[in-house]
């Protein structure tokens, strides 16, 4: 829920979606034109021009280099690449039981330090698709391939994968997707990245923070379900049950952008790419996307209170199917995406290194006070609630302490919302059906409910039995007070 004075430094915003925490000159987002600025240009113009190395150097210097400048930051790049031995033999180590993520979290951690921020940095960027393509290799018993120094960046990562030259055709293509994933304001991983950067950890330690953000599934970990889901829509003829069956805990992967008010404007630089790795296919794909846009405006909510717009396809569907045209499988499709991204990090550390700020956001403890201590021994719940005497059977006996744990007027509105409902709800309508207005509120008190007197089953959230027993109690006494009102009378 958008605050009335986003200045205010007091508001509850959990996402930070209104809370400006950085100055940039890496890129600009506008939500509502549905426009990115990288480094001061339009992606559109920026993916179909420059090199990864000279889009990388860009974010660096703050401005495009020289043809000179370019080389030397290229051999300089590639002069980082190689990995130590001892990471080598971590990656073999854990070859056949590790997926790709966590062995780049893992190989990431463990590479060797630079003293110097900014040879630091460009080694987060030069090592990353190394580190990808020998725990690749390696999990498949083929020989790992050394980075070729001669080969540009982006053609040296499909070269360690593969073992074969590369096309230009290929190279281009994959260039294009890592400039147009290259950089994206402080989205998770980024952020995370500056937060480790402003305690002033090393640019490895922060980058690694990156790896670990960006390997969730409300990042770059859903980019292979949204390729699941894109084949699986493909010639569906009911392409709206396609989505429902899809969407997991209110995730539908390929599915609305937290930043774009309208379409992801990635999505149609990866769109254009696509025609040219996959013509004979790219009209039915980008048919697919479209059908699949139009089918979310039925089947999904709006993501906000008071937002009347459905959620967009983001440029997850677009940039999956130009890796699957590239022959990358699903299992690279994160990977690739932290190859793209690494370069980004690496500007946001040195950008964050100029601040003279910890980021330390504030949090709203919503808990209680607490100021009786109860020993050990004399402890015993009722509900999430200790008590400092044992209950006298399995009842709802000791009362007053089960009371207690209810005395807060919103959780009693849930349990009589349920009750009254006599159907399991599901969390939006027993939203609407109470006065909370905060999600984060009817979050805490439905896990302070959830076990002892609401169950959260597949049909909704309904009461327990004794949640049951109790409701049927607090209106049996109900009654019972305004029988002896009414003889008093």
């Amino acid at each position: 829920m958008a605050p009335d004075d986003p200045a205010d430094p007091g508001m509850y915003d959990p996402g930070l979606s209104y809370t400006t925490v950085a100055q940039t000159n890496l890129s600009r987002l506008d939500a509502e034109a549905g426009e990115l600025y990288v480094g001061g240009y339009p992606i559109e113009e920026l993916a179909a021009n420059a090199s990864y190395e000279e889009a990388v150097s860009l974010l660096f210097e703050g401005r495009v280099p020289t043809a000179d400048e370019l080389q030397s930051f290229c051999d300089e790049l590639a002069d980082l690449r190689t990995i130590p031995g001892p990471v080598r033999e971590l990656l073999r180590a854990v070859a056949d039981s590790t997926d790709p993520m966590d062995a780049l979290r893992m190989g990431l951690a463990a590479a060797d330090l630079h003293t110097d921020p900014t040879t630091a940095a460009k080694r987060v960027a030069a090592v990353v698709p190394t580190i990808v393509a020998t725990h690749w290799r390696l999990g498949r018993d083929e020989p790992v391939v050394e980075p070729d120094a001669d080969l540009g960046h982006v053609a040296n990562y499909l070269w360690m994968l593969t073992g074969e030259r590369p096309t230009s055709e290929r190279v281009d293509a994959l260039e294009t997707c890592c400039v147009t994933l290259l950089e994206h304001g402080l989205d998770a991983s980024s952020f995370a990245a500056r937060t480790a950067a402003s305690t002033n950890a090393d640019p490895i330690s922060a980058a690694t923070a990156a790896v670990g953000t960006i390997k969730g599934d409300r990042h770059a970990g859903r980019f292979a379900d949204a390729f699941a889901l894109l084949e699986s829509a493909r010639g569906a003829d009911d392409i709206q049950r396609v989505l429902r069956d899809r969407t997991n805990d209110g995730l539908v992967p390929g599915f609305g952008h937290p930043v774009y008010q309208t379409r992801d404007p990635r999505a149609a630089v990866l769109s254009a790419t696509l025609e040219q790795t996959a013509p004979e296919t790219a009209a039915e794909t980008i048919e697919t996307i479209d059908r699949l846009d139009e089918a979310a405006q039925d089947v999904f909510e709006p993501e906000a209170e008071g937002q009347e717009q459905r959620p967009e396809v983001t440029v997850e569907f677009p940039a999956t199917a130009v890796l699957d045209s590239l022959a990358l499988p699903p299992a690279l499709f994160a990977p690739t995406v932290a190859v793209a991204r690494a370069g980004g990090w690496a500007a946001h550390i040195l950008e964050e290194y100029s601040e003279p700020t910890l980021v330390r956001p504030s949090a709203a403890y919503v808990g209680e006070i607490k100021s009786d201590w109860t020993a050990v021994e004399d402890r015993y719940t009722a509900g999430d609630r200790l008590i400092a005497r044992p209950p006298q059977s399995a009842s709802l006996e000791p009362l007053t302490q089960t009371l207690d744990v209810l005395s807060e007027p919103n959780r009693l509105e849930l349990l009589l919302a349920l009750y009254d409902s006599q159907e399991p709800l599901a969390y939006s309508d027993l939203l609407a059906a109470s006065t909370i207005d905060d999600k984060g509120q009817l979050n805490y008190h439905l896990r302070t409910l959830r076990g002892p007197f609401v169950a959260d089953t597949d049909a909704g959230y309904r009461l327990t039995d004794t949640g049951e027993r109790l409701i049927d109690a607090v209106l049996e006494n109900d009654r019972l007070l305004d029988d002896d009102l009414s003889d008093d009378k």
